[in-house]
């Protein structure tokens, strides 16, 4: 946010004490009401497509029936949702999808959320009994509007979904709207192997990268384009204004509201590609702490030898802290962590240069630290590891299969060959 600018003047009037009292209590109160609101000061800030789908395409399509694909995050810059600048300008909406952790957003990870319903709209969970709009749920509606934040992660489920309702529509052949939203860990970088097919699942139902580097408007162009889904729907992505490929975060002028119950910052964002797998290989990766996949740690671990074998991160643009900590089961955002109740001796991640910082191979260059340090200590499931991993590189290394030299350069060639892939899709230099 912006701080607001003071003037500074060498003879300014004298304002009458009364006087400035109220305008103090008022100028207080204002600042109350509008907590959490962005100020923007230039007309460069980043304007979302929802903005712009309201103001300039919305209106032709009043009379339409809608089926909505959004969550707590389908915000206006304002604060207001989506459905009710939507219900105000007189549209009909004939159902709400809503992905994992529910319309609210704060149901637990994996936790299946019910249908339900808002001011008499349905509310259909694609967490549930069913992860797709089913044609029952179609019915009646002529168009789909997709407005979900995501993170910019693979195995972050909001893509998944993504993919399902591109499916479902064109069974039906209903048109999509998706209203673009910043990718909040950047537009450049792309970092992972590939999903291959075999290892497939809601956790990972596209062949991209760990960290794919499109805004979901861009995914979605993609997905039509690389026929990942069957052809036969109209998608339109209403682009966003003023994002570049090179802005974080804290690069757009917006308000973080936290996607899910563990991203309570953009910051998590960037560390979540990296620090989901580590729980894969048996530690603990934050779950059940108030700083999720900020910090990771294990009973066994000893963090100041992990962190010299790691340059103290330095070369990754983070600072690491040795740290103990107790892992608790924390209602509304993770029961049961690994090692719940048990004390860890870990490290915690500050990142002090984003543009230095690259998730996945700091979490490799963690993992083989740690399996040349404490062999025993590292335990897997490979089919689970290779799920979010996206194929067996990392799972056939740590069995002793192929040199950590072999992982990184299939690795870069799979990177490379995405960086490729993805050109013509993109909307934003």
């Amino acid at each position: 946010m912006s701080p607001l600018n003071s003037i500074k003047s060498l003879n300014r009037p004298r304002v009458p004490t009364k006087g400035f009292h109220f305008f103090l209590i008022g100028f207080v109160l204002f600042l109350c009401s509008t907590t959490g609101r962005v100020f923007p000061s230039t007309d460069k800030l980043v304007k979302l497509g929802n903005e712009i789908f309201l103001n300039k395409l919305a209106p032709a399509l009043k009379g339409k029936s809608l089926g909505l694909v959004i969550n707590h995050t389908s915000t206006l810059p304002s604060g207001k949702s989506l459905v009710q600048a939507l219900l105000e300008e007189g549209h009909k909406i004939q159902a709400i999808f809503s992905p994992e952790h529910g319309l609210s957003g704060k149901v637990e990870a994996g936790k299946e959320v019910k249908n339900s319903d808002l001011k008499g709209i349905a509310i259909y969970s694609l967490y549930g009994e069913t992860r797709k709009p089913t044609p029952e749920q179609m019915e009646g509606i002529e168009l789909l509007i997709y407005d979900i934040q995501d993170v910019g992660a693979r195995f972050y489920t909001y893509i998944t979904t993504l993919k399902y309702v591109l499916e479902a529509a064109a069974n039906e052949q209903i048109p999509v709207y998706v209203l673009d939203r910043p990718n909040p860990v950047g537009g450049e970088m792309v970092e992972g192997p590939l999903m291959i097919p075999a290892f497939e699942s809601f956790i990972g139902a596209l062949p991209i990268p760990i960290r794919y580097g499109l805004t979901s408007g861009e995914l979605a162009i993609m997905i039509k384009g690389e026929k990942w889904v069957p052809q036969d729907f109209d998608l339109h992505v209403v682009r966003m204004r003023n994002w570049k490929r090179h802005f974080y975060w804290k690069d757009t002028g917006l308000l973080w509201k936290p996607p899910s119950p563990n991203m309570p910052s953009p910051e998590t964002a960037l560390l979540f590609p990296g620090s989901s797998f580590l729980a894969a290989i048996q530690l603990n990766e934050g779950g059940g702490t108030p700083h999720p996949f900020h910090q990771f740690g294990a009973p066994w671990l000893k963090p100041l030898s992990l962190m010299n074998r790691l340059n103290g991160g330095q070369d990754f643009g983070t600072e690491l802290e040795a740290i103990a900590y107790t892992p608790r089961s924390l209602p509304g955002k993770v029961l049961h962590p690994i090692y719940e109740n048990r004390t860890c001796h870990g490290v915690r991640i500050t990142i002090t240069q984003n543009e230095k910082f690259f998730p996945v191979r700091f979490a490799l260059e963690t993992i083989k630290a740690l399996q040349e340090e404490w062999p025993d200590n590292i335990s897997f499931d490979a089919l689970k590891l290779n799920r979010i991993f996206g194929n067996e590189l990392l799972s056939r290394f740590l069995e002793g299969n192929i040199k950590y030299e072999t992982l990184l350069s299939r690795m870069e060639e799979e990177e490379e060959f995405f960086k490729q892939q993805r050109k013509k899709y993109l909307l934003y230099d």
